[in-house]
């Protein structure tokens, strides 16, 4: 069965999946990051502060945990995910292994969702994921029907 995850991610890397060129195709995590992520799941992406919003969703492709190397290669030396290798370093700074989910079909949605609009529908206190969250029936409805 295929479920729909939502995940925070800083606004630069975030934006990075929906671009027309070359865009992010791979997500950078640590620990134990999307265990149950299988190829066809959907992941709407929140950009974090200052922007606060639910821009849009990308599909899974495959969801490796792989040795700091390795991960790096097979980002294409970060190409894949639009990052430096400083920044990976620093990422990935005394970590032996590291997970990466490859994406594609990102998708922005016609309008963003601001954080207060989700707050109104899903629960007043909700808080976006720090790592990441399977979305109910009723919140996915409420992002396919904005």
């Amino acid at each position: 069965m295929i479920s729909t995850y939502l995940i925070s991610v800083r606004p630069k890397w975030a934006d990075a999946f929906f671009l027309d060129r070359e865009p992010k195709t791979i997500e950078f995590r640590k620990g134990n990051f999307g265990a149950s992520l299988k190829p066809g799941d959907t992941i709407a992406i929140y950009s974090t502060m200052p922007v606060a919003e639910l821009i849009g969703t990308v599909r899974v492709s495959m969801r490796e945990a792989l040795p700091i190397s390795e991960l790096w290669q097979l980002s294409q030396q970060g190409k894949l995910a639009r990052i430096s290798e400083a920044q990976f370093n620093a990422y990935y700074a005394n970590q032996s292994s590291g997970i990466g989910v490859w994406v594609d079909s990102a998708e922005l949605l016609p309008k963003p969702i601001p954080l207060y609009r989700l707050r109104e529908e899903w629960r007043a206190n909700w808080n976006p994921p720090q790592q990441i969250q399977k979305l109910t029936s009723e919140q996915l409805a409420f992002i396919k029907g904005k």
